[in-house]
């Protein structure tokens, strides 16, 4: 199965973030992770209170991370998708705290690799546990910039492989996150 490539960008960018937003906000269930479980995931981060969920968390940001960088990361993007991450958590982290880290998974792809870092932060997520709410959320972080290029696409399909599903699952999880998004736009 070839990529799956995707442009949203004729419905400009305010629409669009405001879109990606909307739509992860009022997830929970149908491949995204819920904007509760991302903030209290976050919270747990900064409290380092909860392992599992903190866990949950950090790896969500790895992974929408590595998937989003995989055609490159223009510094307009870092700062877009930290925008929309503290927005999504309800500031419970910061901005500068998300840009940071970015740079933190800068050099940690460099050190192993975007392959092997994928591979680890996919081992996060094992046994059905929010598998499909990381596939989704990465694809929802990629088409945060209003595409979806042929190496996230790839990125997104290799994911789904260390997650033990089909190049088909990938591909509904994808385009239900399209979907949701699109509908969004048309409101």
């Amino acid at each position: 199965m070839g990529s799956l490539e995707v442009d949203l960008t004729s419905f400009g960018a305010d629409k669009l973030r405001a879109a990606v937003l909307t739509a992860l906000e009022g997830a929970g269930g149908g491949g995204l992770p819920s904007a509760d479980r991302l903030r209290k995931g976050a919270a747990a981060t900064l409290e380092s209170s909860d392992d599992e969920v903190s866990t949950y968390f950090v790896s969500m940001l790895e992974i929408g991370y590595l998937i989003a960088s995989a055609d490159g990361f223009a510094e307009e993007e870092r700062h877009a998708l930290a925008t929309l991450l503290e927005q999504v958590t309800g500031k419970a982290v910061s901005h500068d705290a998300l840009e940071l880290h970015f740079h933190d998974l800068d050099d940690a792809v460099e050190m192993l690799g975007r392959r092997e870092r994928l591979r680890r932060a996919a081992e996060d997520f094992t046994g059905g546990m929010g598998e499909k709410e990381a596939l989704g959320f990465a694809a929802v972080v990629a088409l945060a910039d209003g595409k979806l290029a042929a190496p996230e696409s790839d990125a997104l399909l290799e994911l789904g492989g260390h997650f033990g599903l089909s190049p088909e699952d990938v591909s509904q999880v994808i385009a239900g996150v399209v979907t949701r998004i699109k509908a969004e736009l048309e409101n």
